[in-house]
């Protein structure tokens, strides 16, 4: 069967103001846009007219920094040591309908534990498991010297979504090792903090001939790298040694956007895990100091991330989705308020960034992301102008339809609800049990002995 969309507005995400214009789904694919989409509907026996009374049609969002086998730990403790691998799949399967309700309809998972994102790609691709489009890495490359979680990376083997790498011939097996299992890219922590100097920020953990020979290694099997930077120095080098992504990229630099530029480089900020727990961070009594770490990583980021914009490199949207702080289905839109909010974008650039520039995520280019013929159907129909306003994206309420491939997402299936399992999250006893705390607690009324 085929759709035709008539009288409403068309956000076609290549950041074109709104038109109202009919738009033709044949199949699993748009066919026609505008006059042409009337024309050719009139040869059409088998068609359906959909009147959308004035809501918005738009592409699907891509959420280009996601991680759905993690199912939203409180510490990178939980995450390394209380999940196990048969039922992190099985509910990272589940949670990709929480994807689709929320209006995604593709994703990167950058890297995964116990590597279950390809083998979920080819559940999705296979019809399977129902989810977005999705592109993935395998277990990120890690040197000894760690990533974000310290000295609880071990020195060597496999520890949570990580694989420790320490030499050239570890690094050539590793990176051929996941590009046969079906990697889509492949993932380095370029940059690692240490446990006693975190207040320098992360530094470059490998070295440059590392970093070449994993580029080089991955685009001979035409594997794409991205790699995790934090720091203008990382960024630079990054670039320089061949990276055709990078997350993150805070704290950049006029020298390190040259060499972005230079090299063509897309950029996957991913801010809204600060600016979730910077805004809204006491909602869980998140520290005040916490916080503040954040608020500066942003303040100090979004200026050089605009003129990254400005400057014609992509920069998409990322919601770094799959932590306590980003659940599932909650805020895949949240990095559209972000942009516009800190780094000054339109909504309408913003809306580029997590649809027609995501598709470089999913190495869909020309293939999705936008409305215009030949493109893949993957669509969203909103009761509301996110080119006004990009934050309606995040009310389920306002959201009419989800189609994927031409297919509508039933948003109205009612989902088992979900108990507790034993030892998947960390339980704490609560605060240090001292006399002072209790004493506190007791209007200050002392406690025997003290």
């Amino acid at each position: 069967m085929a759709v035709l969309f008539q009288n409403g507005n068309v956000i076609d995400g290549t950041g074109a103001p709104a038109r109202a214009v009919e738009v033709l789904v044949e199949g699993n694919r748009i066919t026609a846009v505008g006059a042409e989409a009337a024309r050719r509907a009139a040869g059409l026996a088998d068609l359906q007219r959909l009147d959308l009374a004035g809501a918005t049609l738009m592409p699907g969002l891509i959420d280009a920094h996601c991680h759905v086998t993690f199912d939203a730990p409180r510490s990178n403790d939980e995450l390394f040591f209380h999940r196990r691998a048969a039922l992190s799949a099985i509910i990272a399967a589940a949670d990709m309908r929480k994807l689709l309700c929320a209006g995604v309809t593709g994703f990167f998972d950058a890297d995964s534990i116990f590597e279950i994102g390809t083998d979920l790609r080819d559940a999705i691709e296979a019809g399977v498991v129902e989810g977005p489009r999705m592109a993935t890495g395998g277990h990120a490359l890690l040197t000894s010297v760690g990533g974000t979680a310290g000295r609880l990376f071990p020195d060597e083997g496999i520890r949570g979504y990580a694989v420790i790498v320490r030499s050239r011939d570890e690094i050539v097996a590793e990176v051929r090792r996941q590009i046969k299992h079906g990697v889509d890219w492949i993932k380095v922590h370029v940059t690692g903090s240490l446990s006693h100097r975190r207040s320098e920020g992360e530094m470059v953990t490998f070295t440059k001939e590392e970093l070449r020979l994993i580029c080089d290694l991955a685009h001979d099997f035409g594997v794409q790298v991205m790699g995790h930077c934090r720091g203008a120095h990382s960024i630079k080098v990054a670039a320089e040694c061949g990276f055709d992504q990078i997350s993150h990229a805070t704290l950049m630099d006029d020298a390190a956007l040259e060499a972005v530029v230079k090299h063509n480089v897309f950029l996957v900020p991913a801010l809204t895990f600060q600016a979730n727990l910077m805004e809204f961070g006491d909602a869980i009594n998140a520290s005040t100091a916490l916080q503040d770490i954040f608020r500066k990583e942003i303040e100090d980021s979004s200026a050089m991330l605009a003129k990254a914009f400005r400057a014609g490199v992509p920069v998409l949207c990322g919601s770094e989705s799959g932590f306590s702080v980003t659940p599932y289905g909650d805020w895949h839109y949240r990095e559209l308020e972000v942009f516009c909010k800190y780094l000054g974008l339109t909504p309408l650039e913003a809306i580029r960034c997590a649809t027609k520039d995501g598709a470089l995520a999913l190495r869909m280019k020309d293939q999705v992301g936008s409305i215009e013929a030949g493109r893949l159907a993957d669509l969203l129909l909103i009761d509301g102008d996110p080119s006004r306003d990009v934050t309606v994206l995040g009310r389920r309420d306002k959201l009419r339809m989800v189609m994927k491939g031409g297919k509508s997402i039933d948003l109205n299936r009612t989902e088992p609800t979900r108990t507790p399992m034993s030892e998947w999250r960390v339980h704490e006893f609560g605060s240090i049990l001292s006399k002072d705390v209790v004493s506190r607690a007791r209007g200050g009324k002392p406690i025997g002995g003290h």
